[in-house]
């Protein structure tokens, strides 16, 4: 999209958001709306959390919240993209017409109502296009990765994929797909076509995402408007400064996950906010990101780990650029589990340190979700103190910590729920409970003993967790959370060992500083001490761990070690390093293997 309209550099939208937001008057000053939580105790010793606030009834529907913003300023900016050196510019009215044209051609193309339409593509304004005029043509949306074309590993997804969801169309950006169109051709010679959306209700899909497979083959969830609606209502009333201003945010995040590419879209969507895309933050690149900073002053930052560490980096050596991120900045909104002491540490440092915009500095804050959820399930209630609180249930939503061989799975029941999955063989149920909560297969405690009604902490997966032989349960996601803090700052990630044996084995993979700072030995001795300490505190079985190897490779993303969220795949990277993990437990070691101490005393 070139046209001279979409070309100037990119601006804020400063529209005033309407008299009230999902219907409810907005006058509270505070940034985080205190949760209404019931604590229900059942007999099978579950402890239920039930988040009572209410949401709108009826609940709106997206497409609605986005006639609501056009009418109110059609010509604030809506979209942004980077293309090549060029920012090009949407504003809704822009956005509109072409994504009228786009249900008008697709309709052409024989898509009947409740159709699937792919998209191989990431964020653009040609793709935000498509995912309104989807809404507008009761269409259901299925976003796929523009990487999966790039290797065998990833075109058995892609093929996977598109056999479970057997599009009317593809629609192709990449220019690698055989038989789809592209947005050009799909326009033809007519790019301005009015249309009247067709009729639809909530219960009907708007689209499907793909999980990421981190445990299994990806599945197809059917994500309902129900589910947008619901979703995006909890957050404008668990985040009420969204309705104080219309946000402005700059997301990288992939859009065939629903974190990037269904919450953060129609969060822009549903309370008169501006999307700017940036590319993923690297080494390389982050000038121009910092510079799409100084130009939109975002009031909301989503990021992951990585990125963080990278924006880190750029903020010690650009006062300009901390100015302008923390000039109007209302919250940084993180993927808490995967973060290390280190980035942790970091970044409360540097929003302490400031400079602060009227509002102060930004809260810290994190939550939980699946894509069986349309992303959230939870979301904090309090600026975050560790990096594992993932907060409460969202308003009008449940949520359920069910015992399991000693620790506590999370179960989830609301209006943001998923119907079912799509399969190879048509519609598959979600694994529900027999009270009817969706069964995450995640874990999680309480921020205080006791007392989850005041707050939860991730725990880990029950797939990764694995029983020494000895019986011992070991906790893969809080152990990698503490390996992570023991071995700071030089630790990017670790692997964890141990099915079918009676001690525990990491892989590390060192972070790029280490291997800048430290020679090979220099790291291995590092590792070996910072292992040893971790051990002394924590000397059980299912803690201390007995040998280490150090990755000369990072996790293979191209492999399916680290999924589109930049989160390591435990079972592929053990599997893909079957060899290592071998050599891990042979006896007597090889001269590279750590064996770091573990007290006499250690418990089994």
């Amino acid at each position: 999209m070139r046209d001279s309209r979409l070309m100037m550099r990119a601006q804020v939208c400063h529209a005033r958001a309407p008299e009230t937001q999902n219907g409810h008057h907005v006058t509270t000053p505070d940034r985080l709306a205190a949760p209404d939580i019931v604590r229900e105790e059942l007999p099978d010793g579950s402890i239920v959390l039930h988040n009572r606030t209410a949401l709108p009834d009826p609940l709106p529907d997206p497409l609605a919240r986005w006639s609501d913003w056009l009418r109110h300023d059609g010509d604030a900016v809506f979209f942004s993209e980077r293309v090549e050196d060029d920012i090009c510019t949407a504003t809704r009215a822009d956005m509109d017409r072409l994504s009228d044209a786009y249900a008008a051609s697709l309709v052409d193309a024989g898509c009947g109502p409740s159709a699937r339409i792919a998209v191989v593509g990431g964020a653009s304004i040609a793709h935000a296009a498509l995912k309104i005029a989807a809404l507008k043509a009761n269409l259901v949306h299925v976003p796929l990765s523009p990487m999966l074309a790039e290797s065998g590993f990833g075109r058995a997804r892609l093929e996977h994929a598109l056999s479970i969801a057997a599009p009317s169309l593809t629609i192709d950006m990449t220019g690698r797909i055989s038989d789809a169109v592209s947005p050009s051709e799909l326009l033809g010679s007519e790019p301005d076509r009015s249309f009247t959306p067709r009729e639809s209700n909530l219960s009907h899909a708007a689209a499907l995402y793909f999980t990421s497979g981190s445990t299994g083959e990806p599945k197809g969830v059917v994500v309902t408007r129900r589910m947008i609606a619901s979703c995006q209502s909890a957050y404008a009333l668990h985040w009420p400064f969204l309705a104080d201003h219309p946000p402005a945010l700059i997301d990288w995040l992939p859009w065939h996950h629903v974190f990037g590419g269904l919450d953060n879209f129609h969060k822009m969507i549903w309370n008169g906010g501006a999307y700017h895309a940036e590319t993923p933050p690297g080494r390389d690149n982050m000038d121009a990101m910092a510079t799409r900073i100084r130009e939109v002053r975002p009031t909301v930052h989503i990021n992951v780990p990585y990125g963080i560490d990278l924006l880190l980096d750029h903020l010690e050596h650009s006062h300009a650029t901390r100015d302008a991120l923390f000039d109007r900045l209302d919250a940084i909104f993180f993927a808490g589990a995967g973060m290390g002491a280190e980035t942790w540490r970091r970044l409360r440092d540097t929003v302490a340190a400031g400079p602060h915009g009227e509002n102060g500095p930004p809260l810290l804050v994190s939550g939980y979700g699946a894509t069986e959820s349309g992303s959230t399930m939870c979301l904090s209630h309090k600026p975050a103190d560790i990096t594992s609180e993932i907060g409460l249930p969202l308003p009008g939503h449940s949520l359920r910590l069910a015992p399991v061989d000693g620790v506590s799975e999370i179960r989830f029941k609301g209006p943001n729920v998923a119907p079912g999955y799509l399969g190879r063989d048509g519609a598959e149920p979600l694994p529900l409970d027999d009270d009817g909560y969706f069964r995450t297969g995640d874990l999680a405690r309480p921020l205080f003993p006791g007392e989850p009604e005041r707050g939860l902490c991730f725990d880990g997966r029950i797939v990764e967790d694995f029983k020494l032989t000895t019986g011992t349960r070991v906790k893969v996601g809080a152990l990698r959370h503490a390996l992570l803090a023991a071995c700071a700052p030089y630790l990017q990630d670790v692997a964890i060992a141990g099915t079918g044996q009676n001690q525990l084995a990491v892989i590390l993979f060192p972070a790029a500083s280490a291997l800048h700072a430290l020679s090979p030995k220099e790291l291995a001795a590092y590792f070996q001490g910072s292992l040893a300490t971790h051990n002394s505190q924590q000397p059980g079985s299912s803690t201390a761990i007995a040998r280490a190897a150090i990755s000369t490779t990072p996790p293979d993303r191209d492999k399916g070690e680290i999924n589109d969220k930049g989160h390591l795949v435990q079972a592929r990277c053990l599997a893909n390093r079957a060899e290592l993990v071998e050599r891990l437990y042979a006896n007597p070691p090889g001269d590279d293997i750590l064996q770091p101490d573990i007290p006499k005393e250690a418990s089994t």
